[in-house]
């Protein structure tokens, strides 16, 4: 019998704890990956008419998988609330406020793939509440660094929808399978090659990178004769470079001065995979699960590989 999801279970001190809530993510990636493919067909594609915290547009499916991603979590009964990326203020689930979880989510990273039907995916993490249960969760709850995560991971929607999360005991891969409608272990101990690969980066902004970062890239490609694979959706550029090898890059620039991705949601998340993977999870001269968050929605610089690529590349 191929294993499932309830493998978690079985996975150091905090697999059973945190098997229902990543079981949760499934369902939701499940009803996520069945909008996606219909998305054409139910004038779900485009901008929804607003703006996320970021003030960025957001896309109707940007809207309704944050929804969808919040009723799993809810229906879970382990999750007293919700950090999403697509929200200004921490979501709070009343009915089980006194849970021990909150889980934080980008719940449709690389949505400006949606319109030429290019990949997608979601990223979580899960965190422990440091205030009572007997208090209304606080945003203060969400402002753990990665060193205090429990459990990680991403789903990718590509040709098949995949689920990849760790509980800190390596990193597990489970391919949904339509056959059985479950998630079944297709790539068990996913380990980050230590050399070859790619170099996944926008570099259509280098001349606006700070710290040196195009000298930098320049070298590292000298180096390494390393090539350049760019999705654009961190999920799918993640998982190439853990499975294929190389680093992912995401440098401050001129405009954006702090770094683009949000510590909480996308870099501590796949900071924690890249760590238990094998490889190196790097920010402005401090490892990304070493930052103490300050705000929900804190960004910052991001370089994500094998260790000695990453290396190589910060000098």
């Amino acid at each position: 019998m191929p294993l499932t999801l309830n493998n978690i279970a079985t996975q150091g001190k905090h697999g059973s704890a945190m098997m229902p809530i990543i079981q949760g993510v499934g369902r939701a990636a499940i009803e996520i990956s069945a909008v996606l493919r219909g998305a054409v067909f139910r004038g779900a594609l485009g901008q929804a008419g607003g703006e996320n915290v970021q003030g960025e547009q957001q896309q109707l499916l940007d809207v309704l998988s944050d929804e969808i991603f919040l009723d799993e979590m809810r229906s879970t009964g382990f999750v007293c609330a919700v950090g999403s990326e697509e929200q200004e203020e921490l979501l709070v689930i009343d009915e089980y406020s006194h849970a021990d979880y909150l889980v934080l989510v980008d719940p449709l990273d690389g949505s400006s793939n949606l319109d030429v039907d290019g990949p997608v995916g979601t990223i979580f993490s899960i965190v422990k509440r440091k205030t009572a249960n007997t208090e209304r969760p606080h945003v203060s709850d969400t402002l753990q660094s990665g060193r205090e995560v429990i459990a990680a991971g991403y789903v990718l929607y590509g040709p098949s929808t995949m689920l990849v999360c760790s509980v800190g005991e390596g990193v597990d891969g489970y391919t949904f399978n339509p056959a059985t409608a479950r998630f079944e272990l297709s790539h068990g101990d996913m380990r980050i090659p230590a050399s070859g690969g790619y170099y996944s980066v926008n570099e259509s902004n280098a001349d606006q990178w700070l710290d040196g970062m195009g000298a930098k890239l320049e070298h590292l490609k000298s180096e390494t004769g390393l090539g350049m694979r760019y999705v654009g959706a961190m999920v799918a550029d993640m998982h190439r470079t853990i499975l294929k090898g190389g680093v992912f890059l995401y440098p401050a620039d001129s405009k954006n001065k702090t770094g683009k991705l949000r510590l909480l949601y996308e870099a501590i998340p796949m900071g924690f995979i890249m760590e238990q993977a094998g490889g190196k999870a790097m920010s402005s001269g401090i490892e990304v699960l070493d930052i103490q968050p300050e705000a929900l929605h804190q960004r910052v610089p991001v370089y994500l590989g094998a260790g000695k690529i990453v290396d190589t590349l910060l000098g």
